[in-house]
């Protein structure tokens, strides 16, 4: 079982790389719809953070954020894989596999949280929820 600390720790790195994943690929877009859907999805996972951070904050808990080496891991994955191809559907399909790990995680983290506070349960069903609606907007640019 994971704590409330171990739950909003985990949803305050879900939404750190989220939008460190939006911002690796923004600089290759090309379509201004697509853009559009991203600097929209990077709001959300912005007000996801800051939620979970100010959460951890309050109960007086360490804030954990991503490893700098696991960001520029993720940029420089991000990066290679544009120089292949920055097409707007190849970029949707990049979203999308990020988003379905993170719909597979968070799913997995709130089967394994002991659920003793709703406010944390209620923030980490909106990251999934955020997720899912993420790549069902990602799919139209397929």
């Amino acid at each position: 079982m994971i704590n409330d600390v171990e739950m909003l720790t985990y949803v305050l790195q879900n939404a750190e790389m989220g939008c460190q994943g939006i911002t690796s690929v923004r600089k290759s877009l090309r379509d201004s719809k697509v853009d559009g859907v991203l600097c929209e999805q990077l709001i959300k996972y912005g007000k996801l953070y800051h939620c979970a951070n100010n959460m951890l904050r309050n109960r007086g808990a360490e804030i954990r954020h991503v490893s700098q080496m696991t960001k520029a891991m993720t940029k420089y994955a991000a990066q290679r894989d544009l120089k292949r191809d920055s097409s707007s559907s190849h970029i949707a399909e990049m979203m999308i596999k990020g988003n379905t790990m993170g719909v597979n995680k968070m799913t997995r983290h709130i089967r394994d949280y002991d659920g003793k506070d709703p406010h944390v349960s209620k923030l980490a069903k909106k990251m999934l929820d955020t997720e899912e609606e993420n790549i069902r907007e990602m799919k139209a640019f397929l």
